[in-house]
């Protein structure tokens, strides 16, 4: 077994991961198939996918040759029969900030200064940056330089939210690319990444023949980790964490193939090329559980910051909190949705948060919270990957529509309440977990709430409860609009012992409350849900051995009393039907 101290963790540059004899995921053979392309190359992808170390391997290669590729595939297939050159390499995420004692055109001299002077090129700095570049390149021979740049994108995310810097910014860049591509003859490579496309940002415009691979079945794996690679690379690793695990709980339960599994459910499913031919994991998570297996499956990509890409925040900040919830955010569990198998849908190019068909779908699918979950060629299913990336997108939900800063936090104020309620058909705590939750949902949210909103507003919350650190053993499987033979059911929450089935109406006054918990009443029992076992063809459950409980729910939902009292939004009546259990003795009898 190899020492359990080589994990790359922290580590991105492919020089360090040699001369400390760190783990090297060897993806040599594409990028020696990337190095003998023409013309530009963009390669889009989320955060924390392993993005700088690519770049940081065409920077060793470019410069040294296979001096520290010793035993990798580009050496031992023979891959490799170029020489070195000089290597321009820009981190973009480094002069991001927004600053306005020291402008971002200073920021990006003294970067293309730095980047200059580490590839030994004379930088002739003036007072205008693109002459300052522009000069320092002319006099160079043909096919010299390699040009490397990293997060193209993030000076341009940074500020999507001020206008006038960002178009600052946005002519800058343009006209550095469109210097580029004047000079494009000296150039032997060039490597661009990124997380967003720009419009009218001269990367895209002005190449005429940029190589965008980010959907490109050929390069699905190229950064990421495969299932093989996952087994191959770090195989004592995972035994490690069944071992650690076992001794931390004194129990036998983990295995390596139980290991194995529990990590595909956390942090595998991401799939980016447009055939959906490869599926990878996300290494920093996997990095992180591996160095810390006795910590267990933790949100790594959420906790460090890799889920909370600039854009995605800087969009929910601008947007009506009653958009977002039309934008189906509620529908948390099931967010998964079909669209044509066209590159551009997920990756179009975005000018500002302004725009009017701003591209939320490609924006979740960008900064990692929806992938590619299947693809036929003409469509594609997209979807959220895995388990850390649901509890990464609850809480996006919860931070921006209810009062509580994660899902974590929103869980802790009903989950008691909740599992005590469901566990033991306990309608009045039922009753007050729903009313706590609602409490939870600041007012924009609640506004003009629809008996629709507060189905996935329940929903939400159930499904929420099963990420709860607090709940282990205990599940609560929810569907929404369950169809039966004969009508639709709002919800239907199953746990141990039991299934409810939930029928909501909403009041608009006090008043209507009996009216509206009639209908409810009638609804149930005259549309027979108490035959809930075939949906559409499928098994809601595998068989009733439950006890079925039927219950009308009646909400308020009153933005003015008549008397000028606050606003009531609330649970006002939560009654079981007792008129489903004869339903379904009829339905037992009808079978025998």
């Amino acid at each position: 077994m190899r020492a359990l101290d080589e994990l790359p963790l922290g580590y991105t540059k492919f020089s360090e991961f040699i001369n400390l004899s760190l783990i090297y995921v060897d993806k040599t053979d594409l990028i020696a198939k990337l190095t003998r392309s023409k013309g530009p190359i963009f390669l889009s992808r989320p955060r924390r996918f392993g993005k700088s170390t690519l770049v940081s391997t065409f920077e060793e290669l470019f410069s040294h040759g296979l001096e520290k590729f010793k035993g990798l595939k580009i050496d031992t297939q023979n891959l490799w029969q170029d020489k070195t050159y000089k290597v321009i390499h820009l981190d973009f995420s480094y002069i991001k900030e927004d600053r306005r004692l020291f402008s971002f055109e200073n920021k990006f001299q003294d970067s293309l200064d730095s980047a200059f002077g580490s590839a030994k090129i004379p930088f002739y700095k003036s007072e205008n940056v693109i002459t300052s570049f522009n000069n320092s390149i002319k006099d160079l021979e043909d096919s010299s330089l390699v040009l490397l740049i990293d997060e193209y994108d993030a000076p341009l995310t940074a500020v999507m939210d001020k206008k006038q810097e960002f178009e600052d910014r946005r002519t800058l860049l343009s006209e550095f690319f469109l210097t580029i591509k004047r000079n494009s003859e000296k150039f032997r490579f060039i490597f661009i990444t990124g997380v967003t496309r720009y419009s009218n940002v001269s990367i895209f415009s002005a190449f005429n023949i940029l190589k965008d691979i980010s959907f490109n079945p050929l390069y699905g794996e190229i950064v990421g980790y495969t299932q093989e690679e996952l087994e191959f690379y770090f195989k004592d690793y995972l035994e490690n964490a069944a071992k650690v695990l076992n001794q931390k709980k004194n129990t036998n339960e983990y295995t390596y193939k139980s290991i194995l599994q529990s990590v595909k459910d956390n942090y595998d499913g991401y799939s980016f090329d447009d055939e959906c031919s490869t599926h990878i994991y996300n290494p920093w998570s996997i990095l992180n559980f591996l160095e810390s297996p006795e910590r267990e499956f933790k949100t790594y990509w959420v906790d460090t910051g890799g889920a909370q890409p600039s854009l995605l925040e800087k969009y929910l900040e601008t947007v009506d909190k009653r958009e977002l919830r039309q934008s189906k955010l509620l529908e948390f569990s099931d967010l998964q949705t079909t669209i044509s198998a066209n590159s551009r849908d997920l990756s179009p190019n975005i000018s500002t948060l302004s725009d009017a068909n701003f591209p939320f779908l490609a924006i979740l699918y960008q900064a990692g919270y929806f992938t590619i979950k299947q693809s036929d060629g003409m469509e594609f299913e997209v979807g959220i990957p895995n388990l850390e990336v649901k509890q990464a997108f609850a809480d996006i939900i919860v931070k921006n529509l209810t009062n509580c800063t994660s899902s974590r936090n929103f869980s802790k104020t009903y989950v008691d309440v909740l599992l005590g309620g469901l566990e033991n058909k306990d309608l009045e705590k039922i009753k007050e977990a729903f009313n706590i939750i609602i409490g939870k949902y600041v007012y924009d949210a609640l506004k003009d709430f629809t008996e629709a909103i507060f189905r996935d507003t329940f929903k939400l919350a159930l499904d929420i409860t099963n990420l709860g650190i607090e709940v282990k053993d205990t599940l609560i499987e929810t569907q929404r609009e369950v169809m039966t033979k004969h009508g639709r059911i709002d919800l239907l929450v199953e746990v141990k012992n039991y299934i409810y089935v939930i029928e909501l109406k909403v009041a608009s006054t006090l008043g209507q409350v009996e009216g509206k918990l009639k209908e409810a009443y009638d609804q149930i029992i005259k549309l027979d849900y108490a035959d809930i076992k075939e949906n559409k063809g499928q098994k809601v459950v595998s068989e009733i051995k439950k006890q079925v409980v039927a219950l009308a729910c009646v909400i308020v939902n009153q933005s003015k009393s008549t008397d000028g009292e606050n606003a009531v939004r609330r649970v006002e009546k939560l009654e079981e039907v007792q008129g489903l259990r004869i339903a379904l003795e009829k339905e037992r009898e009808r079978e025998i």
